[in-house]
């Protein structure tokens, strides 16, 4: 075949097609025919029907910091949570992130606490006194001293503390009052509590025991 058939004249004509094709498609905000449709990503439910199992945490330190967080996006904290305590609180409600189950923030102030700032469904507090949080929201974050709180809901923590005059780092405990110590390298407890234990094993000799 001679290297000025038609069929290769044609070839960058329509690779010329193709390029010119695309841009026109770019340009209108239309989809290119030529390129397949992409397969839809999977979407989590946005507020699944079944609620959190609700459980009870309680948490003090004499100094050191705390923040509540989700499990995942589709599993935010909520519930209601109490705390006194002297230092700084940040919110993260649902202005700022909404919740997966739409649920609303509600903040209740007692005390010498006052709202510092307030940015994009972000408020910051500072004080001595106490706040009170209901409903849903994306996370809380603490640092300061004389902190006694008790969440009723569904949360994960992270903890970090310092050693007070006892060398203790603080508490945290269910509803069964067994203490566990804050720590300060990060301790992570959940609400409701999850072990990651391993189960004992069962030992059989001959097909007997355990």
């Amino acid at each position: 075949m001679s290297m000025f058939s038609p069929r290769r004249k044609l070839l960058p004509v329509a690779a010329t097609g193709v390029v010119f094709l695309s841009a026109c498609s770019i340009a209108l905000g239309q989809r290119n025919p030529m390129v397949p449709t992409p397969a839809p990503h999977q979407v989590l439910n946005a507020e699944p029907s079944v609620k959190p199992a609700y459980a009870e945490i309680n948490l003090t330190t004499t100094l050191g910091s705390f923040k509540m967080m989700e499990y995942n996006d589709a599993a935010q904290p909520e519930g209601h949570f109490e705390m006194s305590f002297n230092g700084t609180v940040l919110i993260d409600t649902n202005e700022a992130v909404k919740h997966n189950r739409g649920l609303t923030t509600q903040v209740k102030v007692e005390g010498n606490v006052r709202r510092e700032l307030h940015y994009h469904g972000r408020d910051v507090y500072h004080g001595t006194g106490k706040l009170i949080v209901d409903g849903g929201w994306h996370a809380i974050q603490f640092f300061g001293k004389d902190l006694v709180a008790k969440l009723n809901g569904y949360a994960v923590f992270r903890l970090a503390g310092e050693f007070d005059k006892n060398l203790e780092t603080g508490y945290y405990w269910y509803s069964d009052g067994k203490k566990f110590d804050w720590g300060t390298a990060g301790n992570q407890p959940t609400c409701p509590r999850i072990s990651y234990g391993v189960e004992k094993p069962k030992i059989k000799i001959n097909g007997k025991g355990g």
